[in-house]
């Protein structure tokens, strides 16, 4: 069984996995047509940009780009390379890619970092064609060392065989040979009929490790000499340290040292509770600035008043406006969605060693080379003088995009030359530092015909996107960044009128970012949400509703049909056996290129308290690469987006957050969660993302039930501040 391990390796660190076992590691020249892999001889003195190790016993070290924080890559993706290599699963270790140029197999090869349920469709043809070029290398290896032509060989997993004589060599014995041969060029890919890997439910790599506690996430690591750093940042965003006093907690056992760091302090001790009570004792006084009159409720004031402003349009298809002023009726509901904190299960932490000539970063991330980025300008140091060490991540969802728990742990290191120091953040400091996702709003407007068929549907969605903030490069226009208004533009409805404006109200004041499905998580609950207004008001079965709106998009109209039946769909409430009332609602919604159908059935007692009982899902994400990981990730995307829907929210009160741990901010518990149930629709399309889809539709799903069994409709997250 291969050992899994999660580093970012030097040469000699690669070599030095098989060197224990007395073995060399040939590293294979895969220099793919995409121009994402340059490769390096082994014997050069600097790191290995390679995807593929194969040492003397045939045991194959994969250099996996994407991070694992859950999600299967380091399954999914060593899988696709093994599909065409031809090796078995359990002879693969995993390791971190390092930082660099040649890893950035995204976006034309111009970054590399993982999220947006982007890592497997990515990396698929990339995987496929370093496994497939490697093994041609190893045939060919194998053919001259036989003296045979190449095509009168075949491989078998771990093996070169000719048939012909019977003769086989095994990938360690032609591994050296093949690492000085020439990488070929364009090499056959399999063709998917004779897949055994991809498309299978592969047995995960990190699963073992991670269920005997061997597994080393960001918070387990630990160095020789490691000092320990508790954090405080101003309470009120944009503030900054007026005063402390040091030497009042300077004797106090373990205490090392007081540094200031961006926005705040933190005590350095031997141990975390050593500093971590020292800083609840150090005198310390912020300037709160200019924002400390914030509050949501402002906010949200503001959101209501934006709703009535023309703004940007995203989308028109005819003329909404004059269509919903000629209907025979119309109706209008306006939405809200709060903050909302990550809650990642293992909060911020960072471990940085700075010298002289080199920086070493133990950081669970979503972007090795951002934290490359950050640590060279706070060094001075050049990339290359930078390693980033990148664990196993306790959750990510978006947060790990930003690096200000990183900031902290090199500034604090770089002020102690030599001395590793591993910063960790509290849940409330986690919770009341978090980059959120933003607070919206949005207004829709829908018109019908006398025969009650919708004719005219607007949209006006009002917040400020994280993507201006944290990417802009990635935004063309910065009055319409879609990460205010994704998911509700380019709908699957056949609505002859329709637009959607934006309005941007900045909220410069929160810090904000990428949550689970990004701005597909609060505009989906929108949407699906007037979906079921619309068709009420239309006299129609909401799940009968939708899909007549489907006669022209097969893919959407199988993904509703196949989750209705999986739940043998009712449109009606109805009582149970022990009384209590039932109903189902239903959401679809597509984002990042797969489209997911929920159903979702409620019950509610007489004391008016509801439960989530089941949900039943169907996806499209074009084909499965791991069904089994597929399903879970659509079950973990019910969940987080159902805790979400339940009482999550972030409020601040004098620029101030006041939610500060699980008792103020509430996530779901077990007896909460539903059973859920997914059925995969290989449709044959362009691979979809799957990581972040079965986030957005269980909101409305759930808020839909709900209306049937109260009358009462949700327009406002999040449920913990109704009574039903």
């Amino acid at each position: 069984m291969s050992t899994i391990l999660n580093l970012s390796l030097s040469r000699r660190q690669f070599l030095g996995l098989s060197a224990a076992a007395g073995a060399s590691v040939f590293l294979l020249g895969v220099a793919l047509p995409t121009g994402c892999a340059k490769i390096e001889q082994a014997e050069q003195d600097q790191d290995l940009n390679a995807f593929i190790g194969i040492d003397a016993d045939g045991h194959v070290i994969f250099q996996n780009p994407f991070i694992e924080m859950g999600q299967g890559t380091y399954t999914s993706i060593p899988a696709i390379m093994a599909e065409e290599l031809d090796v078995e699963m359990p002879s693969i270790t995993v390791v971190q890619a390092p930082h660099g140029p040649d890893y950035k197999i995204m976006f034309d090869n111009t970054i590399r970092f993982t999220g947006g349920s982007l890592s497997v469709r990515s990396s698929y043809m990339t995987m496929r064609k370093a496994g497939a070029t490697a093994r041609a290398m190893l045939i060919q290896a194998a053919a001259e060392q036989w003296g045979v032509k190449p095509g009168d060989c075949t491989t078998e997993p771990g093996s070169v065989v000719h048939a012909a004589t019977g003769k086989k060599l095994g990938y360690g014995q032609l591994a050296e040979k093949a690492a000085k041969l020439a990488p070929p060029k364009d090499v056959p890919l399999k063709d998917s009929a004779s897949f055994r890997l991809i498309g299978q439910p592969v047995k995960r790599t990190d699963s073992l490790a991670k269920s005997t506690g061997a597994a080393e996430f960001g918070i387990d690591v630990k160095v020789d000499g490691m000092l320990h750093a508790a954090v405080m940042q101003s309470p009120v965003f944009g503030g900054k340290v007026a005063s402390y006093d040091k030497d009042a907690v300077l004797k106090l056992p373990g205490v090392v040292a007081v540094e200031e760091i961006p926005n705040g302090v933190a005590v350095i001790a031997d141990h975390f509770w050593h500093a971590k009570k020292a800083l609840e004792k150090l005198p310390l006084t912020f300037d709160e600035g200019t924002n400390a009159g914030f509050s949501t409720q402002d906010y949200k004031v503001r959101l209501q008043a934006a709703l009535s402003e023309p703004g940007h349009v995203a989308e028109e298809v005819g003329d909404a406006a004059k269509a919903i002023a000629s209907a025979a009726k119309t109706i209008e509901a306006e939405y809200h969605a709060p903050f909302i904190a990550h809650v990642t299960m293992e909060p911020m932490n960072c471990t940085a060693l700075v010298t002289k000539d080199h920086c070493t970063v133990w950081a669970p991330n979503q972007g090795v080379d951002f934290v490359v980025g950050v640590a060279a300008e706070i060094t001075g140091l050049k990339p290359e003088a930078i390693e980033v060490v990148t664990p196993f991540l306790g959750g990510g969802f978006g947060r790990r995009f930003v690096m200000d728990y990183a900031i902290q742990a090199i500034t604090l290191a770089k002020k102690h030359p030599g001395k590793p120091i591993k910063v960790i953040w509290t849940r409330e400091e986690d919770i009341q530092h978090d980059h959120y996702r933003p607070m919206s709003a949005a207004k829709f407007s829908a018109g019908f015909d006398k025969a009650g068929n919708p004719v005219a549907l607007q949209i006006t969605s009002v917040g400020e996107g994280p993507m201006t903030r944290l990417m802009p490069g990635f935004v063309k226009n910065p009055d319409l960044d879609t990460s205010v208004f994704e998911g509700t533009v380019e709908l699957p409805y056949a609505i002859q009128n329709k637009r959607t404006n934006v309005v941007n109200v900045p909220v410069k004041p929160v810090q904000i970012g990428f949550w689970r499905s990004v701005g597909h998580s609060q505009n989906c609950f929108f949407k699906e949400s007037f979906i079921d207004e619309m068709a009420h008001a239309a006299g129609a079965d909401p799940f009968e509703f939708r899909l007549k709106l489907l006669g022209e998009q097969p893919r959407f109209k199988k993904v509703l049909e196949t989750a209705a039946n999986l739940a043998g769909w009712k449109g009606k409430p109805w009582t149970d056996p022990q009384g209590l009332k039932r109903a189902m609602g239903v959401a679809l919604h597509e984002s990042f290129n797969s489209i997911v159908a929920e159903v979702a059935e409620v019950s509610l007692n007489q004391d008016g308290e509801f439960k989530v009982e089941r949900v039943w899902c169907a996806v499209d994400c074009g084909f499965a690469v791991n069904p089994a990981i597929v399903k879970r990730q659509i079950e973990g995307g019910v969940c987080y987006g159902l805790s979400a829907a339940m009482g999550e929210q972030i409020t601040l009160e004098k620029g101030r957050v006041v939610q500060g741990n699980f008792d103020t901010y509430p996530i779901l518990r077990p007896d909460q969660m539903p059973v859920v149930e997914v059925e995969i629709i290989n449709s044959g399309a362009p691979l979809g993302g799957i990581g972040e889809p079965g986030t957005p539709p269980i909101a409305p799903a759930v808020c839909n039930a709900l209306f049937l069994l109260s009358g009462q409709r949700v327009r406002s997250l999040p449920l913990s501040q109704y009574s039903f």
